[in-house]
């Protein structure tokens, strides 16, 4: 019988022992591959791309000590504790928790047990237990080279009401009682996890002795610090406890869910709990009252458990808990067994206790039960929702990334049990201080509640702004801004085609100079070459949709294409695998010859989209293109007929630019968003202006209000506070028409804040003279810096406090946010966004520098070796003569039978017929049409014209003549332009316009400016 073998699993085919297989060798080897004997490799392309990623600084070497850990024992205990998960129970109902056994058994042991772990402390204080007085600490001694003090303390002064043992033989004694109390009354062993808390300050306990005896003689403490400030003896009450951390540690560990509703430290007074308790009415039915009841407090710090006021509370809480078990609670033995158990029941009543056994039991069971009925819901305030370890992973569940968090805490205790010393919560109206992780808990539950609303409006403003205010971040601090670019005029249609018909052959010709070798001669012994025209000629494959232009001349986004696109040249504050800018070939580093080609290369730094723009600011292969000024327009959303002066300061979005046409505003997507310490300052003075009017008044810069001593003030007293008027006496309100025309009326109640900071510091330089003063370092604007002077003297001027914004407590608070929130903002920002983010650091408006300018003369730069040591200013009193001009805004000032614009066009039409002679009944006066414009006139010559209004019919509202808001508008749009000509305008409050040249006059001769309302009008008459 034949045997065959079967090899599992079977080897693979090999081409072994087929007819060619060492045709050309041993071609493949046994189970595939190449062999290198029949085949040489000659040529081969290497190619690397460098990066650069910046991965931050690496933190310290992790270990036990570091952590705040003594053993590795605790740490498994830290471990387990903290990866274990826990329902977040609702703590102010005590029914939650006892509902089948009985509430009066259970606060009787929850008593038992507070008293027994209760972190009590050793009070010193001036009247002693037996009332007499005396010092509470002698012997103080303090070494300024350890930094340690030592002190006695009194022992039969001391009261110590929770048996604190501080003897020879401390963890004998505790062995030895009858009740296990905490580790931590032992104070001969763990005085390290005490502190002395005297005088609002708080002190490490550094070593304690140990006594023979707990009522008499003497006990010495060691302490870390100066408590006393070199006092031998003091007399002011002071107390030793364990310290914050472990304050909190017993509360978490130690203590159930009814001890922490007995002690509820959030509570006002401390350690109040509420009962809902069941009461009888008249009328035989149930109502239910609420009722507080409070642990006293035996001294600054321990709970009450010797004098009448405890036995009170006890007697309270025993009455409280008899009436819910007699109501609603100990439903076991009640309600849910026959009373036959009671009923023959031991003399020790075994069966009752029996049944508060399972009672309790069963409440241990429900409340796990009940929460699982809360585990998809999340709160603001903690309890009866999801268990606050969870929320991180249903945040990243909902879409979020998780990979962020606003704690960062080197200690890993302290951010689960807080701090050591806090003795105060950071937070006003909290009586507990918040642990770390406690905070960033909070922070994803603000995260998950608003989940809905803020992916409904994910791209928007809104979403961002909210974000922002979610970390914390103040409005004073937040730069938040959108762009657009104005392109300056419509490209000349007729230069285009000229130019594009020169490239449309495919080739485009330059022509550069190059100097001629044949054309060499000699001038005055001197040899010169000539120069001649060389001639490149490139091929060229580009299109008419490739140009940013639209048929009329106006910027228009070109085509798309793997090489050219909006976010081309990308933006972000760092350079990531997922943000990163295009990569470019590195030549330098390269090897594009022999056998081995090395090809590297590297990203291209960040041009935040300006690589798309060149196009538009230089057309391909042209000498045209559009000269593009960026700036910020947070409104994004206009009609197409809203040209002249934009402006939309309400709701926040913030916008004020001129544009002559809708078709020259590129609507990009570049956004700004940083954290801003230097605007904060801005911010604090326009905001105390707007609600003290100080210290930019709206009346003026230097404003006085009137008082009873002072009924009359004039703007041009002293300041109230000597410092202030010392340094600046008399000094006047600037205004038009002074020695240097320079006026300063921000007006900061009429204004946004976003408006404020981009308009009122600019007439407040001057900038015919720009005067500057020295201050030790660099040099800043006067006036500026005045109003921040004034700032800081609030309180002594106007007796408010300013919020002490300061460029180092601005710093310091940004800096305590760090960026975690750069990339929680990123998860609402559009991807095809290109914005730039983080903390921008730059002077506030109110100390720009100032540098020493070089005069010029003509073509001739005169250099300056050095600064000038005196102010600079004009060199004469007079130098540049100043003209002016003042006009009425509207056309009826001068001419009382005219009120408005419908009776100009009255007017007008009247004058029109009678020089015609013609009358209304001649004409059709509904079919009259009429272009209104204005014409800005300087010596009879026309400087600006420009039409804002078409009207229909005679008589028809709104139709037939402009509104006066309309004519206002205009005249602004007009009056701007004249800057183009060497003038410059302000109006007043008296409805008049005041014009004055703006460089210097060619004469001292007048001027004549008229303002004139023109009229075209289309009338059909018989």
């Amino acid at each position: 019988m034949a045997i065959k073998k079967y090899i599992c699993p079977p080897t693979p085919a090999s081409g072994a022992g087929s007819f060619s297989d060492d045709l050309v060798g041993f071609q493949l080897v046994q189970g595939g591959g190449l062999t290198q004997g029949n085949f040489n490799f000659i040529e081969s392309v290497t190619e690397k791309s460098n990066r650069t990623f910046n991965t931050g600084t690496f933190s310290e070497p992790i270990n036990l000590e570091g952590l705040g850990i003594s053993d590795v024992s605790q740490s498994k205990t830290i471990f387990e504790n903290n990866f274990k998960v826990y329902p977040n129970f609702d703590l102010s109902q005590v029914t939650n928790f006892t509902l089948y056994g009985s509430l009066t058994k259970r606060l009787s042991a929850s008593v038992q047990n507070i008293i027994s772990f209760f972190p009590a402390a050793i009070e010193s204080t001036f009247i002693g237990v037996n009332y007499d007085t005396g010092s509470t600490a002698s012997n103080i001694v303090y070494n300024v080279a350890s930094n340690i003090t030592t002190f006695d303390l009194n022992i039969g002064r001391l009261r110590n009401q929770f048996d604190i043992d501080f003897s020879d033989n401390s963890t004998r004694n505790l062995e030895l009682r009858e009740v296990q109390v905490s580790p931590l009354r032992n104070l001969s062993v763990e005085y390290s996890k005490y502190a002395l808390y005297y005088n609002d300050g708080i002190y490490d306990v550094a070593f304690v002795k140990s006594t023979p005896s707990l009522v008499t003689g003497t006990l010495t403490i060691s302490v870390y610090g100066n408590p006393f400030a070199g006092e031998t003896m003091v007399y002011q009450s002071f107390y030793i406890r364990p310290n914050d951390y472990e304050v909190s540690k017993v509360f978490n560990e130690d203590f159930d869910e009814v001890e922490k509703f007995l002690l509820n430290r959030t509570s006002t007074p401390m350690y109040t709990c509420v009962f809902q308790v069941p009461k009888d009415a008249d009328d035989g039915t149930y109502y239910t009252y609420t009722q507080k009841i409070t642990w006293p407090l035996n001294g600054s710090w321990n709970l009450d458990i010797l004098t009448a006021s405890f036995t009170r509370y006890l007697e309270t809480l025993n009455e409280l808990a008899d009436s819910l078990d007699s109501y609603k609670t100990d439903i076991i033995s009640r309600f849910l067994t026959t009373g036959a158990f009671k009923e023959f029941d031991t003399i020790g009543q075994k069966a009752e206790k029996t049944l508060q056994i399972y009672g309790r039991s069963f409440d241990e069971t429900k409340k796990f039960i009940d929460a699982l009925a809360y585990m998809n819901s999340v709160n603001y305030n903690v309890g009866n929702d999801i268990p606050s370890q969870l929320l991180k992973n249903l945040a990243q569940t909902l879409g979020w990334s998780t990979n962020m968090s606003p704690i960062t805490n080197d200690d890993f205790l302290g951010s689960v049990f807080g701090e050591k010393n806090h003795d105060k919560s950071q937070f006003s109206g909290v009586g507990v201080a918040t642990t770390p992780d406690e905070l960033n808990y909070q922070y994803f539950r603000n995260l998950i509640l608003n989940s809905a609303f803020l992916f409904k409006s994910k791209g928007t403003r809104k979403s961002v702004e909210i974000l922002m205010r979610l970390i914390g971040a103040p409005d004073a601090l937040v730069e938040f801004n959108e762009h657009v670019y104005l392109a300056d005029q419509v490209i000349n249609l007729k230069q285009f085609n000229t130019q594009f018909a020169s490239i449309s052959g495919g080739t485009y010709v330059i022509q550069s100079p190059a100097l001629d070798p044949n054309d060499v001669y000699t001038f005055q012994g001197i040899q010169y070459t000539g120069f001649t025209s060389d001639i490149t000629i490139k091929d060229v494959n580009i299109g008419r949709s490739e140009f940013p232009m639209d048929d009329y001349g106006y910027p228009m986004a070109p085509e798309d294409s793997e090489s050219y696109f909006f976010q081309l040249g990308s933006g972000w504050f760092e350079q990531t695998p997922s943000h990163r800018g295009p990569e470019k070939v590195n030549i330098t580093n390269s090897t594009f010859n022999g056998t081995n080609p090395n090809f590297q290369t590297y990203l291209k730094p960040y041009t935040y989209g300006q690589d798309y723009l060149d196009r538009f600011r230089r057309f391909p292969f042209m000498d045209l293109g559009y000269s593009l000024t960026q700036t910020i327009d947070n409104n994004k959303s206009w009609v197409d007929t809203e040209v002249g002066l934009r402006s939309n300061l309400d709701g926040g979005y913030n916008a004020k630019y001129y544009v002559e046409d809708d078709r020259l505003v590129l609507n990009v997507k570049n956004v700004d968003l940083f954290l801003n310490p230097g605007q904060g300052l801005a911010y604090d003075v326009w905001s105390m202006s707007r609600t003290y009017n100080y210290p930019i008044p709206n009346e003026g810069l230097f404003y006085v209000a009137p008082d009873e001593c002072n009924p009359i003030p004039v703007t041009s007293m002293k300041m109230s506070h000597n410092q202030f008027a010392t340094s600046f006496p008399n000094v006047p309100y600037p205004s038009r028409g002074g020695v240097d025309w320079t006026q300063i009326d921000p007006k900061p109640k009429r204004q946004t804040f976003f408006e404020f900071a981009q308009s009122f510091w600019k007439n407040m330089i001057n900038v015919r003279n720009r005067q500057y003063v020295s201050n030790n370092g660099t040099t800043g604007y006067p006036t500026l810096e005045s109003i921040y002077w004034r700032y800081l003297l609030s309180e002594e001027a106007i007796g408010r406090q300013n919020d002490n914004f300061t460029y180092q407590t601005m710093i310091e608070y940004v800096n305590g946010l760090g960026d975690y929130w750069v990339r929680l903002v990123e998860q609402m920002i559009p991807v095809t966004t290109i914005w730039n983010t983080g903390v921008k650091y730059e002077n506030s408006i109110f100390h720009r520098q100032k540098y020493a300018w070089r005069r010029q003369s003509g073509c001739q730069l005169i250099p300056i070796p050095c600064r000038p040591c005196s102010t600079t200013s004009n060199l004469y009193p007079i130098d540049c003569p100043i003209q002016s001009a003042e006009c009425s805004v509207y056309p009826w000032d001068k001419n009382p039978n005219v009120q408005s614009f419908s009776a100009v066009l009255g007017v007008l039409v009247n004058d029109y017929l009678t020089a015609n002679n013609k009358t209304t009944n001649d004409c059709n006066l509904n079919g009259l049409s009429t272009q209104w414009f204005v014409d800005l006139r300087l010596n009879n010559g026309v400087l600006v014209k420009k039409s804002f209004f078409n009207g229909v019919g005679y008589t028809v509202p709104s139709l037939s003549s402009p509104s006066n808001t309309q004519w206002y508008n205009a005249l602004v749009s007009s009056l701007d332009e004249l800057t183009n000509y060497g003038y410059d305008y302000y109006l007043t409050d008296s409805n008049t316009v005041v014009i004055y040249n703006s460089i210097c006059a060619e004469s001292n001769q007048g001027l004549t400016f008229t303002i004139n309302v023109g009229i075209n009008l289309n009338l059909c008459c018989n």
